[in-house]
């Protein structure tokens, strides 16, 4: 599959061009000495400190406004005041147009600095299916990984496809609607009881928490992500830096693609690691069954005997990307238990530990320990 057949949304293009843009007019950040875990945790409390207020304030408006409004009464139908209707509608409209526009902005700008500080550029990236801008972009907009495959490679084919679906339609859905129906239950069912006078004080702290709980979610993936991209980088540079077998690449190439499969995604990180590593070889339309287990290990017997840690190493490394181990892949480092050192799983999950933590420089530490140790020459 080329990049050009995907074909980014115009919310994701818009995500782009205002990160770009922030980009552009931000100069560098000064450097303060403390880690990226320090600064990553400030930015977390930062964004779910003002996405309370950007919650709460235009609800507290609406609620407020509302009460300029005749009663809204769906029953009986005749009783149905069509100006109150479209007055309700209108200010609904409003006041969730401005709270998600301000949230967005503030995600973007947030995670702007979370990529500034480590030291990862927003470039364009046009050899990539999602560059930079646009990872982050999906994530703050909450867009769902675009649903590809590459090179025969099927992130869904141990997911239900039923399942598929309704995770995918809720995913779209959950914060829109969530966010009106929140507002339109408080108004029609609370607001006709004698509580109607709790509505101002309940309906501004509902949303403010769940737009900083969605926030400080929203940056926690986020921050992972980052991570993950460093890791990639430090290994595709590693690899690079020695001349590798084009049966050493493309074992590692089923590492990576087996990983997708794994996790169930088409992980930004992976798609960057798959593309520096096919480029790599020559041959690259050849490439079939690269998501099969079966002939990742036989492609071991191809390699030398100190060619065959590398990977496993790297199948480890992309397991921990989410941060956590899910059943699949503990089960997968069963069956290459004699092919791999007994410490590996162990320091996988320290990996996995500091990524979730946000330790940018542990993270890069861990990840040298697990990689094969290799001579100078």
């Amino acid at each position: 599959m080329s990049t050009e057949r995907y074909k980014p949304g115009f919310l994701e293009q818009w995500g782009r061009r205002v990160l770009i843009s922030i980009n552009s007019h931000s100069g560098k950040l000064e450097d303060s000495g403390k880690s990226f875990a320090y600064h990553s945790r400030k930015l977390l409390l930062s964004g779910f400190f003002w996405s309370f207020w950007i919650g709460f304030l235009p609800s507290i408006t609406f609620v407020y406004l509302c009460t300029y409004l005749p009663p809204l009464s769906f029953w009986p139908l005749d009783s149905l005041s069509y100006s109150a209707v479209l007055g309700f509608v209108f200010l609904l409209a409003l006041a969730t147009i401005l709270e998600f526009y301000l949230l967005f902005r503030l995600g973007f700008y947030l995670s702007f600095r979370m990529a500034k500080y480590a030291d990862i550029e927003l470039a364009e990236e046009p050899e990539l299916i999602t560059p930079i801008p646009g990872m982050m972009a999906r994530l703050v907009l909450e867009i769902p990984d675009p649903r590809i495959r590459l090179y025969g490679i099927d992130p869904y084919k141990h997911l239900n496809e039923r399942a598929l679906f309704f995770r995918t339609t809720l995913y779209k859905s959950k914060v829109f609607l969530s966010n009106i129906f929140a507002k339109l239950l408080l108004k029609v069912f609370l607001g006709r009881t004698g509580l109607r006078f709790l509505i101002e004080y309940i309906s501004g702290p509902v949303t403010g928490i769940w737009d900083s709980v969605t926030t400080y979610m929203i940056l926690y993936e986020l921050r992972k992500r980052i991570i993950t991209r460093k890791l990639s980088d430090a290994m595709l540079l590693k690899i690079k830096s020695k001349g590798r077998s084009n049966t050493f690449i493309e074992s590692s190439v089923r590492a990576v693609a087996l990983s997708i499969v794994f996790t169930k995604t088409f992980h930004p990180n992976f798609e960057y690691l798959l593309f520096g590593l096919i480029g790599l070889l020559p041959e690259r339309d050849k490439l079939k069954n690269l998501d099969d287990w079966a002939e990742f290990v036989h492609s071991f017997q191809n390699l030398k005997v100190e060619e065959r840690k590398w990977p496993i190493a790297i199948f480890a490394l992309c397991s921990s990307f989410d941060g956590t181990l899910n059943k699949e892949e503990l089960e997968a480092f069963r069956d290459i238990t004699d092919l791999s050192p007994t410490w590996l799983l162990d320091r996988v999950k320290i990996l996995s530990g500091t990524i979730g933590k946000g330790e940018l420089a542990e993270s890069l530490q861990w990840m040298e320990k697990i990689l094969p140790e290799e001579s100078n020459q």
